[in-house]
């Protein structure tokens, strides 16, 4: 370990660890329906969130102390042994998936894209193309919440720690509220609902600056509202999707939201260098509640249940 990593040798490593995860990701979003059945799914991904940012919670603090102990290197290969632990863990669990029909891979992967355009105005399509406009802000309220901190706070680490933590937290209770409720027939009012809830919130965290009691508890209304939208689609993919091919539709949907957060994430980035955070943040949150208010019109939205 010389401390020197070559550009292209983390970009190649950023790369396989992408599509690893992209494994990962996928058997995890389909898991619940089979462990649980399609009545529960909203029950088990409302947990499977708070858990998740709890677990990032506890993540954020004990990494920053340990990165301090041992460097980036050690870190790296520390994180390598928690990966591996967890697969010893979770391999004496039983779970039996659901067989795929035989025609390989490539038919498969052509057979899980035609099924987003299957139906009378081929909801998923709908469904994608809304998200994709909502992901457009996903990594919009982690940027405002740095911005924020530096700007009006004076740039406090600790600040930014606190408005970031209470966002995460309400990410975590809003997965437990939603789990708790279990708003099977009701999906797409619930997602209006909290869409227009995330950019009204997001309005609210800019009118609270700059004093500081204000500006976390908006935020965590933020956390709790932005994480409702992804909790409900996953849920409601998990429930209606065919069962053998549950993985297949979850992330072929992902493409839509994955793209435009990307796209987001660079426009935002690239304006924060010359647009007030005040107004940044005033223009992400119009931008969500049109996006929400939009999602009436969308006739997939409107009667999305299972």
């Amino acid at each position: 370990m010389t401390g020197h990593l070559s550009v292209s040798l983390l970009i190649g490593a950023v790369v396989v660890m992408a599509v690893l995860d992209d494994f990962w990701w996928t058997a995890d979003n389909t898991v619940p329906r089979i462990l649980v059945g399609k009545d529960n799914v909203l029950r088990a991904n409302g947990l499977q969130s708070a858990m998740v940012g709890g677990g990032s919670l506890a993540g954020y603090s004990v990494g920053a102390a340990l990165l301090i102990l041992v460097g980036p290197g050690g870190g790296a290969f520390l994180f390598a042994a928690l990966l591996a632990a967890s697969a010893l863990l979770i391999a004496p669990v039983a779970i039996r998936s659901v067989p795929a029909a035989g025609g390989g891979v490539f038919r498969h992967f052509l057979e899980g894209w035609s099924i987003l355009g299957r139906g009378p105005g081929r909801p998923l399509l709908q469904i994608g193309a809304l998200f994709a406009a909502e992901g457009f802000f996903l990594g919009a309220p982690a940027l405002l919440v740095t911005l924020f901190a530096y700007r009006f706070f004076g740039g406090s680490s600790h600040v930014y720690g606190l408005l970031f933590t209470v966002y995460v937290v309400g990410a975590v209770v809003g997965g437990l509220i939603v789990g708790r409720a279990n708003p099977r027939a009701y999906l797409g009012r619930l997602l209006v609902g909290a869409m227009v809830g995330e950019g009204a919130t997001t309005a609210l965290a800019v009118l609270a600056l700059p004093s500081l009691l204000p500006s976390v508890g908006a935020w965590f209304l933020v956390g709790l509202t932005g994480g409702i939208p992804a909790t409900l689609l996953y849920a409601y993919l998990q429930a209606t999707a065919p069962p053998d091919a549950i993985g297949r539709v979850i992330s072929n949907l992902y493409l839509f939201p994955g793209v435009a957060s990307a796209v987001g994430a660079l426009a935002f980035g690239l304006l924060s260098s010359s647009v007030a955070p005040a107004t940044l943040g005033y223009a992400v949150g119009l931008g969500l509640v049109g996006t929400g208010v939009a999602a009436v019109l969308v006739p997939a939205v409107r009667g999305l249940k299972f």
